[in-house]
């Protein structure tokens, strides 16, 4: 089933109301794109950012309540264990932080970052396991680094990039890479219990993997750039079944409910709802727009971030629209990439036809694109966007100071 809005409605500004909601309850501005998924831990939120800082914020008032320079972009979510924040840089090291007033512990340096094109916009959020932090790096290597001395324990070297965040489960740690593996990896020695290789395509033939697993329930749920989305068994790696997406990458990491699986795609600009047990499409929803981020469940409806600089929440069971929150990069420049029926302008679809697409590229981020992966606490949602901005949003409608309705 498809749910399709009418041509006047493209742009979400027809959509029913279903809840008061307000301007975010707080902002908080860095120097560069958010490309990190926030973390939560107690009464602070840790989120990277493309200015080549690790930022503490207080959940309740927004206010800085440290920073940490690195020499990159930090553009992987923390994470937080027994007082200590680790996060990945773009110079190619991971740090550990003293969550509580951001002194530094240690650094371990890996042999370097590198991009694998324009749209590798993440780098491997840190894993914890046990005495261990595990990630993936651009030098072509999964590292397991000892959490209290930053030394080496071990290291899988798969000859390609691996950006994907490392997920534990079964006695096993999965991580996927750019030469389109899956790796199930023993946590003690990093020796491979089995991998999978995706299909890939005849554009992309690697079928890399961006993005986390998401693992539930002894199920791998994963997307790559073979235009699938796969389900495999965890203990084997024995493919379950796969799901097509005629229009483009998938690269979300889905969100897996008791009954079924939730996630954007890239160029086919729609939103899915899947069987769980057997991958048959429950609904899909056109979004106009690329999702990269995990999708997260909020006052039960299934909230999501799109590079067009909104925030939408769908209802799980028919995939109805129920609000969309829009940045204000986007408010102000939603016109100069997208017509009234939600389409590409003639000028977008003009750069993309003459070499230009870099370029188009930029001015679709200049719209304040929610790229990563919201957190949740009670009815608040606090994510980031490229135009650097953490926002704090309340989805029953507190909203800051002088807040006007910018839910439709």
């Amino acid at each position: 089933m498809t749910v399709r809005l009418p041509a006047a409605c493209a742009l979400l500004l027809c959509l029913p109301v279903v809840a008061a909601a307000q301007e975010p309850v707080w902002t908080f501005a860095t120097g560069g794109p958010i490309y990190s998924s926030p973390t939560l831990h107690e009464d602070r939120i840790y989120v990277g950012s493309g200015d080549g800082h690790l930022y503490a914020v207080d959940v309740e008032t927004g206010t800085e309540q440290w920073r940490l320079g690195t020499g990159g972009a930090v553009d992987s979510a923390p994470a937080v264990a027994e007082g200590v924040v680790y996060a990945v840089s773009r110079d190619g090291s991971l740090y550990a932080v003293e969550a509580l007033d951001g002194t530094l512990r240690w650094t371990y340096a890996t042999a370097g970052e590198r991009t694998v094109d324009f749209w590798d916009f993440y780098l491997s959020d840190p894993l914890v396991v046990g005495d261990l932090v595990v990630f993936g790096s651009g030098d072509g290597a999964v590292h397991a680094v000892d959490r209290v001395t930053g030394g080496l324990r071990w290291r899988h070297d798969t000859g390609e990039v691996v950006h994907a965040a490392p997920v534990q489960g079964d006695g096993l740690i999965y991580v996927g890479g750019f030469d389109g593996i899956l790796r199930a990896l023993r946590p003690e020695t990093g020796e491979v219990a089995w991998q999978f290789e995706t299909e890939g395509n005849p554009g992309f033939p690697r079928g890399d993997i961006q993005r986390a697993v998401a693992l539930a329930d002894g199920v791998l749920y994963f997307g790559s750039r073979d235009y699938r989305l796969h389900a495999l068994d965890a203990l084997d790696g024995r493919l379950l079944w796969s799901m097509e997406e005629s229009g483009g990458w998938i690269i979300a990491t889905p969100l897996v409910t008791a009954d079924r699986i939730f996630f954007g795609a890239s160029d086919g600009q729609r939103f899915y709802a899947l069987e769980r047990s057997t991958g048959a499409v429950a609904w899909t929803l056109p979004v106009f727009t690329r999702v990269f981020g995990t999708a997260v469940s909020v006052g039960g409806d299934v909230v999501f971030g799109g590079f067009n600089g909104k925030l939408m929440a769908v209802n799980p069971e028919s995939g109805a629209m129920r609000w969309s929150f829009q940045t204000p990069a986007s408010r102000a420049l939603f016109e100069t990439v997208y017509d009234a029926e939600g389409s590409l302008t003639e000028e977008m679809r003009a750069m993309y036809g003459d070499g230009r697409g870099r370029e188009a590229e930029m001015r679709l981020l200049e719209l304040g694109s929610i790229p990563a992966t919201p957190a949740v606490r009670g009815t608040m949602v606090y994510f980031g966007s490229t135009e650097g901005v953490l926002y704090a949003l309340d989805t029953e409608g507190r909203g800051g100071a002088g807040t006007r309705s910018v839910f439709r």
